[in-house]
């Protein structure tokens, strides 16, 4: 069962987020703020299993978040809350450490869903984040025929910076705009390694990110 921290932007969305995840089973939560100052420390003393925070806060944006979380000793996986999955700060966020994110529509259900898919280390992708991911990466999309075949996800082979063959199908097929169940029945595998494959593509963004702040500093 994960524990979870919550950052909201307000007092009424925190509470009313509060509320849900206390009466919610199969998660635990361990503390909440509006404000990321006030909360450093006790995330620190916490040591949750993840931060849910939205991609504002009264003192901070998502990119701060995720740099400040990646300085604790235990560092939390961070779920960022969206209304929308095309907001502009979205994939900077995820670049910057974020592992996934949850369109918040007030669903107590999707939310815990979200929260526990990200503690068995699973995550999706929308089809602009894939856009998104690949141009990051620096490759083109694959020829969908071959990202097609059930052979796809066993394609070690480089595809570009730090990232296979395997990956780059994967990408080319949620920008195509494929949901994770479709692909998995594509590459006859279960949807949650799918899911695990998205998060493990996330990872990398972490890492293509610190690459270039090294290049560019």
């Amino acid at each position: 069962m994960p524990t979870v921290y919550l950052l909201r932007l307000n007092e009424a969305t925190l509470q009313r987020t509060r509320s849900q995840l206390l009466q919610a089973k199969g998660v635990e939560l361990a503390g909440s703020s509006h404000v990321l100052g006030d909360a450093l420390t006790e995330i620190a003393a916490l040591a949750p299993d993840i931060v849910a925070s939205d991609l504002r806060l009264v003192d901070a944006h998502a990119m701060r978040v995720a740099h400040e979380l990646g300085r604790l000793p235990v560092r939390p996986q961070l779920l960022l809350l969206t209304p929308t999955a095309d907001d502009l700060q979205l994939f900077a966020a995820l670049s910057a450490g974020a592992n996934a994110y949850h369109v918040d529509d007030g669903n107590t259900r999707a939310l815990v869903e979200a929260l526990t898919r990200l503690h068995d280390r699973r995550s999706m992708l929308s089809p602009q984040l894939a856009r998104q991911a690949l141009a990051a990466f620096g490759i083109e999309r694959s020829p969908l025929v071959t990202a097609r075949q059930p052979a796809a996800p066993l394609d070690a082979s480089p595809a570009g910076r730090q990232i296979e063959q395997a990956s780059r199908h994967l990408l080319t097929l949620l920008a195509q705009g494929l949901l994770l169940p479709e692909i998995a029945t594509l590459w006859k595998l279960d949807t949650a390694e799918i899911e695990r494959r998205v998060w493990r593509l996330v990872r990398l963004l972490h890492v293509r990110s610190r690459e270039l702040l090294i290049a560019g500093g």
